[in-house]
């Protein structure tokens, strides 16, 4: 493996490309397994995400405020998976964990308009407006990171994809100002919207409290739950691919990569974990896909 980083790493030319480091170090036969759940992932998070976007276009029953949330989810999830899990994808086949600077940016353009989306989706339900608002914000960051010269020597990304700080770890002049507004942007994506969601909960609670309509409960704890399995699937995922990539710092073990690569993957379930929970907890839904399906078939 070490021998290969090197190969590829004198490969370079110039600077435009770099290695990523975390993918799976495991035999063949693991690594296959790899790629089929990818590939599975893959198609079944893309298909599934399109038949929903679909039925709430072409069913009138399904023209409602909540599902234009949800079209705001779909949307970003499509972005997610197919600028990531195709890199993936093709690690696996070809063990070339090279990609092209150029190429590098826009997926990490890409991963953080999911991110944003899906955070301010979540907190701000149908609001189409937000993105325009978390572009705006990449937007600066993106052209940040741009300016940026890469070292000759170590490219060597400590992630499934291509993330922010990892970029900028690989520069070899001053980040001051790139570290700043990385914070910044944190504060707003993240810190923001977890407020509005934690004040949109407790108001919730408490007009649950305060009624007495039993429909207006049952309503209530049905979206409530639905909105939180979707919210700490998110929460979850990101936290971990951030929290072990920061805590495991041992890159001479092989396991220990494996553990930040698996933390890294589950960002990519996401997608799947959000149209799974709202399919089976909307019966709404489930019954105008179903109709959309079987006019499709």
């Amino acid at each position: 493996t070490k021998r290969k980083l090197c190969e590829d790493l004198r490969a370079m030319e110039g600077n435009d490309s770099y290695v990523i480091l975390g993918t799976l170090e495991a035999p063949h036969n693991v690594r296959l397994l790899a790629f089929t759940l990818c590939l599975i992932v893959f198609v079944a998070s893309l298909l599934a995400n399109l038949l929903v976007l679909l039925s709430v276009v072409v069913r009138p029953q399904l023209h409602k405020p909540v599902y234009a949330f949800m079209c705001n989810l779909m949307t970003a999830d499509i972005i997610g998976c197919t600028v990531s899990l195709p890199q993936q994808l093709y690690i696996f086949l070809t063990g070339d964990t090279r990609i092209p600077r150029s190429s590098c940016i826009a997926q990490m353009f890409s991963i953080n308009l999911f991110i944003g989306i899906e955070c301010f989706a979540l907190a701000l339900m149908a609001i189409a407006a937000i993105w325009g608002f978390v572009g705006a914000v990449l937007v600066p960051l993106t052209i940040l990171v741009s300016a940026l010269k890469l070292r000759d020597g170590d490219r060597q990304i400590q992630g499934v994809i291509c993330d922010y700080m990892g970029f900028v770890r690989l520069s070899q002049g001053d980040t001051q100002l790139q570290a700043v507004y990385s914070t910044a942007m944190v504060v707003v994506l993240f810190v923001v919207p977890l407020l509005l969601i934690a004040y949109t909960y407790a108001r919730v609670i408490v007009e649950c409290a305060r009624t007495r309509r039993s429909d207006f409960k049952a309503k209530a704890v049905n979206t409530f739950l639905t909105h939180f399995f979707m919210l700490a699937v998110f929460f979850v995922a990101i936290f971990l691919s951030v929290l072990v990539s920061r805590l495991v710092k041992d890159l001479q073990s092989a396991q220990a990569r494996n553990m930040r690569y698996a933390a890294g993957f589950t960002i990519f379930f996401i997608p799947m974990a959000n149209v799974s929970i709202y399919v089976f907890r909307t019966k709404e839904l489930r019954r105008e896909m179903t109709h959309c399906l079987r006019a499709i078939i």
